[in-house]
C-alpha cells in the first residue's frame, strides 16, 4: 500500500513581493487590515514580512531575514533589506508590526472559570502563574550549548556528533573531562565569539522573569470549558517593544509562534471526503517541527483542543515517535494529521515519517513544506493580529488590551498619582512653617537628651568590649575542640572503609595468581586518607608484578577503589631469590555521575 500523504511547498517558484499572495486557500480578513510588519523571532534569527489583507486573501509585499543573535541589532538588518525592496514598489514600511515569538511559551491550562466570565486581570494572571512558569522553565532547559551552536549556525548535525563522540571518547579513556563548549573549541569546530554569544543566550533563554506577562483566550468545547494561555518575559516583551520604538515602529501585538505556525498551514485542501480540513466532525492533528522541539497540537473545527510539546534530543526524525505524542488523539475514526516543516532541512525525514505514520494510524498524512509554512503563518499572524477583541482564536498580548481602560489605566494612575502628591504637597507645606516654629522650642530639649545619649554610647561601648571578650573566648574553644574534631572525622573514614573491607580482602585474593606474592596489607593514619590502604607484594618477574597491579586495579574498580602511587623495584625475596617488589595504595576514587557540575568559564 503506497502512503498517501502530501507536501506543499513554495520552493523554487519566482516571487514578485509587490503583489505576492499567501500560497495555499488561507481565508482571508473580514475587513482591510491596511500594512503591517509581521515578524517572526526564534534562537535562529529574526524573519520578517511587509503583508496587507482584506477579504480576498493576505499579500506579501516584502520579506527578510537576520541571524544575529541580538534583537534589536537582528531588527536593524531587516529593515534595511525589507525598505530596500518597499522602495523599489513604492510602499513604506509600517508603522504597526505583530510579533510571533518562541519565547511566549503557549499552553491548555484547566481554569474553574467560566470563559465567558473570566476574572479581573490581575486575578488571572495569578491564576496562570503556576501553570506558565513551569512552561518558561522548560523551554529553556531545551537549549544546551550543543543546541544552541548548532541554531546559530555555528555547528552542523555532523559537528555535533562529533563532539559528542569526542565527550564518551574521553570518559572511556578516563581522561580529564571538558564541557561541550571547550570539546567544540578543542576540536576547532568554533571560535570563542561563537562559544561566548551563546553561553549568553543560554543565560538569557534560562531566567525566569519574576514578573510574566500572560495572554489568555477561554471557550466552551462540546460544552466543556477550554483554556488557552501563553506567557513571556516582561523583559522580553519591553525589549522588543523599546527596539522597534526606536525606529517609529509600535509592537501592536505579540502571539505565540508555536501553535500559530499550523494555523493555516494545508487547512485550506479538501480532504478524500470533500470537507475542509479543519471544519466538520473532522479533528485535526499537527505536529509542528521547531528547532529543537515538536509540538502536538489537536484541532477540532479549526479551534485548539489540546496541545503537548516534546523537545527532539538530537534524535532523528522518525515516525514511531512523532506517532506517539499524537497516538491518544487519533483513534476517532474521521481525522487527519499534518507535519509543519518551519525549516527546509527536515523535509525529507518529514515524509518518510509521514508514511510511517499514515500506515499505523491509518489516517491521511499531510506535510507542508518549509515555504508553504512559513506563508501560512504570516497569513495566521496577520489574522490574528488584526482581529477584534472577540475574533482573535490564540492567545495573544496586544497593545490596547494591556492599555485597558482608562482609569484601569497604570500610567494614566501615575500622573493622578503625581498631582495629588503636588497638591497635598502644596498644602503641608503651611502644616510645616507652623512645625518649625515648635521644632525650634524642642532644640533645647534635644540638647539635654544628647547629653544622655552620650552616657548611653558609654553604655554601648563596654557592652562591646564585654562581646568581644567572649568571641575571643569562643574562639579558643573551637582551637582548643580541632584536633578532637580532626580525630573524629578520622575514625568516621576508617569506619566508613570498613564496610568496603571484606571486599577489598576478597578482591586482592582473587588478584592473586602464580606470578605474585602478597606479602603485606595496612592502611595510613593521616586524616586526609585515612580510608587508603597500602598493599605490599613480591613478584619474580617485572611483567608479572605490572599483571597483578592490573588485576587489583581492575577487581576494585567496582568498589570504587583505584590504584594510586606504584612503586615496583628489584629486589630478593624471602628465599633469597631475585625478583620485584610492588607496592601501591588503594584509594577511594568518586563517582563521577554523582559529583556536582559546576560551571567553568568558558
Amino acid at each position: 500500500m503506497m502512503p498517501r500523504f502530501s507536501i506543499f511547498s513554495r520552493r523554487g517558484a519566482a516571487r514578485n513581493p509587490a503583489a505576492e499572495p499567501v500560497a495555499g486557500k488561507s481565508p482571508g480578513l473580514p475587513r482591510a487590515s491596511g500594512a503591517w510588519l509581521l515578524l517572526a523571532w526564534d534562537v535562529g534569527g529574526l524573519r520578517a514580512a511587509v503583508a496587507q489583507g482584506d477579504r480576498q486573501g493576505v499579500s506579501i509585499l516584502a520579506r527578510g531575514q537576520s541571524r544575529k543573535a541580538d534583537f534589536a541589532a537582528a531588527l536593524a538588518e531587516t529593515i534595511d533589506r525589507l525598505r530596500g525592496q518597499l522602495a523599489r514598489d513604492g510602499h513604506k514600511l509600517p508603522r504597526r508590526a505583530a510579533l510571533a515569538a518562541r519565547r511566549m511559551r503557549p499552553a491548555v491550562v484547566d481554569l474553574p472559570l467560566d470563559p465567558d466570565r473570566p476574572r479581573p486581570d490581575a486575578q488571572m494572571r495569578e491564576l496562570l502563574r503556576s501553570d506558565m512558569e513551569p512552561a518558561l522553565a522548560e523551554f529553556g532547559g531545551l537549549w544546551t550549548i550543543g543546541a544552541l551552536l548548532c541554531a546559530r549556525g555555528y555547528l552542523s548535525g555532523a559537528d555535533r556528533e562529533r563532539v559528542a563522540a569526542e565527550e564518551a571518547l574521553r570518559r572511556k579513556d578516563r581522561r580529564a573531562p571538558l564541557r561541550y563548549g571547550e570539546t567544540g573549541l578543542e576540536l576547532s569546530l568554533i571560535d570563542r565569539a561563537a562559544l561566548n554569544e551563546c553561553l549568553e543566550l543560554q543565560e538569557s533563554l534560562q531566567y525566569l522573569d519574576s514578573e510574566p506577562m500572560s495572554a489568555w483566550k477561554g471557550r466552551l468545547v462540546d460544552g466543556e470549558r477550554c483554556w488557552l494561555a501563553a506567557a513571556l518575559a516582561g523583559r522580553q516583551y519591553r525589549q522588543w517593544s523599546d527596539a522597534l520604538a526606536a525606529r517609529g515602529i509600535e509592537l501592536d501585538a505579540v502571539l505565540p509562534l508555536a501553535w500559530l505556525c499550523s494555523e493555516d498551514a494545508g487547512g485550506g485542501e479538501s480532504g478524500e471526503d470533500g470537507e475542509k480540513g479543519d471544519h466538520g466532525d473532522i479533528q485535526r492533528l499537527c505536529l509542528e517541527l521547531h528547532c529543537e522541539e515538536v509540538v502536538a497540537v489537536r484541532r477540532r473545527r479549526g479551534l485548539i483542543a489540546a496541545a503537548r510539546a516534546e523537545g527532539r534530543m538530537e534524535r532523528p526524525l522518525q515516525g514511531d515517535w512523532l506517532r506517539r505524542l499524537i497516538e491518544d488523539w487519533s483513534g476517532e475514526a474521521r481525522a487527519e494529521i499534518g507535519i509543519v516543516c518551519l525549516d527546509a532541512a527536515d523535509e525529507d525525514a518529514a515524509r518518510r515519517a509521514a508514511g510511517d505514520i499514515e500506515l499505523t494510524s491509518g489516517h491521511p498524512v499531510r506535510v507542508t513544506g518549509a515555504d508553504a509554512a512559513w506563508d501560512a503563518l504570516w497569513a495566521a499572524l496577520l489574522r490574528e493580529a488584526a482581529a477584534q477583541n472577540q475574533e482573535h482564536r490564540l492567545p495573544r498580548l496586544k497593545l490596547r488590551e494591556l492599555r485597558g481602560k482608562p482609569w484601569k489605566n497604570p500610567d494614566i494612575l501615575r500622573v493622578a498619582a503625581l498631582l495629588a502628591v503636588a497638591l497635598a504637597l502644596v498644602a503641608t507645606e503651611g502644616v510645616q512653617r507652623y512645625r518649625l516654629h515648635a521644632l525650634r522650642q524642642t532644640l533645647a530639649e534635644r540638647t539635654k537628651k544628647e547629653s544622655d545619649g552620650q552616657k548611653l554610647t558609654q553604655l554601648v561601648s563596654r557592652a562591646n568590649a564585654e562581646a568581644q571578650q567572649v568571641a575571643r573566648e569562643l574562639e579558643s574553644s573551637r582551637q582548643a575542640l580541632e584536633p578532637l574534631i580532626n580525630e573524629r572525622a578520622r575514625l568516621e573514614a576508617i569506619a566508613a572503609m570498613r564496610q568496603y573491607l571484606p571486599d577489598l580482602m576478597l578482591a586482592l585474593g582473587q588478584a592473586i595468581g602464580n606470578d605474585a606474592v602478597l606479602e603485606k596489607v595496612g592502611n595510613s593514619r593521616v586524616v586526609s586518607d585515612a580510608t587508603a590502604i597500602r598493599v605490599e607484594a613480591w613478584s619474580p618477574t617485572y611483567t608479572g608484578a605490572q599483571n597483578f597491579v592490573n588485576r587489583v586495579a581492575e577487581q576494585t574498580r567496582a568498589l570504587a577503589y583505584g590504584v594510586a602511587q606504584t612503586e615496583i623495584r628489584e629486589e630478593h625475596g624471602r628465599a633469597g631469590k631475585s625478583g620485584h617488589r610492588v607496592g601501591f595504595w588503594l584509594v577511594q576514587e568518586p563517582d563521577e555521575l554523582e559529583q556536582p557540575q559546576e560551571r567553568k568559564p568558558q
